[in-house]
């Protein structure tokens, strides 16, 4: 036994024996047992030397499995460890699998340069062995994929997009934060391309914050908007998914739907013979007394009933209010309200053309009642319900003339 024991001496090397206790150690601290591509790995590489260090030279091995960063600098301290004082080095690193399956971290080697008990410098080569992670598939199959936490959007504006002045432009600032990313790994500027619109974008900024937790990212995206014509039109919400490393849940940030637009425009419609609210209720209450005095001479020259119907074509094609009542439901795209607006813009017995008044109808029917497309036109609907209507008008909008030969009926 003490042969043996005196041969291991023998085979350990003469500097291995001065050098006392040398260790180094890849530690990996997941916060959670399944990660996933992207997901943040916190690791720490620690070595306990006996002796003090004149010099270190620190190399991990590079691999193409992770992407991985150094969160602070070395911490150098000692440390009591089963009661006696050792020299402790840590590295606080931060790993983010780039695939999914097993993947390989390290090897790490630490170069010393000792001092000796007697007092005498030796070089030394420690080693720390490397690290197998299991990583999992991103739980989203498609698009950009990046898994943090704490994921923040912040929107701003200079200024009122929706009422600009003429020829003025809106700056769109959007900044996208998240905790336990890498800036690169933040998805790219959304794009923005609108015929009505002219944009200008500025170079997108990238910037990182290191912590003691992990890297802490951001991403600025600069936008400049100018109305091409003026008349309002509204960019469309950009969802932005990502997972959620606290939930275990794919979560989403969205950048809102912005409206953009000239001031002057509604001015300019009125200007252009586009009446203001006011206006069409004083049109509208002229109309109806001229078509009321109207409605009383036809009724000496006609039937009663024909001239109660002659009149209810009048007032539904000269009176602005059940044309406005028409455009605005279809402007909204409640079907319902359409379908009541067009009953009383229209009704059966005042169309000439019956077929094109019913056609229309029955695709709105069809539409409300689920038999039809999931979107229906409802501009076109509008523009057919007002082309019965020019008809019917030509028909009887007129004071009607009796065929040759024919005679007026008493007058009463």
């Amino acid at each position: 036994m003490v042969m043996r024991l005196a041969l291991c001496l023998l085979l350990l090397p003469l500097p291995a024996l001065a050098e006392g206790r040398l260790e180094l150690d890849l530690i990996a601290r997941p916060t959670h047992k399944e990660i996933v591509v992207g997901e943040m790995v916190p690791v720490t590489l620690r070595g306990i030397y006996e002796r003090s260090i004149a010099r270190e030279d620190l190399v991990i091995a590079p691999t193409d499995a992770f992407d991985w960063i150094q969160l602070a600098q070395d911490d150098w301290h000692r440390e009591r460890i089963d009661g006696r004082s050792y020299m402790v080095m840590e590295r606080k690193l931060a790993l983010f699998p780039k695939r999914s399956g097993p993947g390989r971290f390290g090897p790490a080697e630490h170069s010393l340069t000792i001092i000796t008990a007697a007092s005498q410098r030796a070089e030394a080569m420690v080693r720390a062995s490397p690290i197998e992670l299991s990583v999992g598939a991103f739980p989203m199959e498609r698009g950009w994929k990046f898994a943090a936490s704490d994921v923040t959007l912040q929107d701003d504006l200079s200024t009122d997009p929706a009422a600009l002045e003429d020829g003025a432009t809106v700056t769109r600032t959007v900044t996208l934060r998240a905790h336990g990313v890498l800036p690169e790994m933040l998805p790219p500027r959304p794009v923005v391309s609108e015929n009505w619109l002219i944009t200008f974008a500025a170079p997108v900024e990238r910037q990182l914050e290191l912590t003691p937790d992990g890297p802490v990212a951001s991403v600025t995206w600069t936008w400049q908007f100018r109305p091409e014509t003026g008349e309002p039109g509204v960019l469309e919400p950009v969802v932005i998914p990502y997972f959620d490393t606290e939930t275990r849940q794919m979560a989403q940030v969205e950048i809102p739907a912005l409206p953009i637009g000239y001031a002057s425009f509604k001015e300019n419609q009125v200007d252009a013979g586009r009446f203001s609210a006011g206006s069409r209720w004083l049109l509208a209450a002229a109309f109806l007394a001229g078509l009321g005095a109207g409605a009383a001479v036809l009724a000496r020259w006609y039937r009663p009933d024909r001239a109660r119907l002659v009149a209810a074509r009048l007032v539904r094609h000269w009176s602005p209010v059940p044309r406005w009542h028409l455009r605005q439901a279809a402007r909204s795209g409640d079907l319902l309200a359409l379908r009541g607006a067009a009953e009383q813009y229209l009704r059966p017995e005042e169309a000439v053309d019956p077929a094109l008044r019913h056609a229309a109808l029955a695709r709105l029917d069809a539409a409300i009642y689920g038999r039809g497309p999931a979107v229906f036109d409802t501009a076109r609907f509008a523009a057919d319900l007002r082309r019965a209507a020019r008809r019917g008008l030509r028909s009887t909008g007129s004071r009607p003339r009796p065929a040759p030969g024919a005679a007026l009926p008493p007058p009463r």
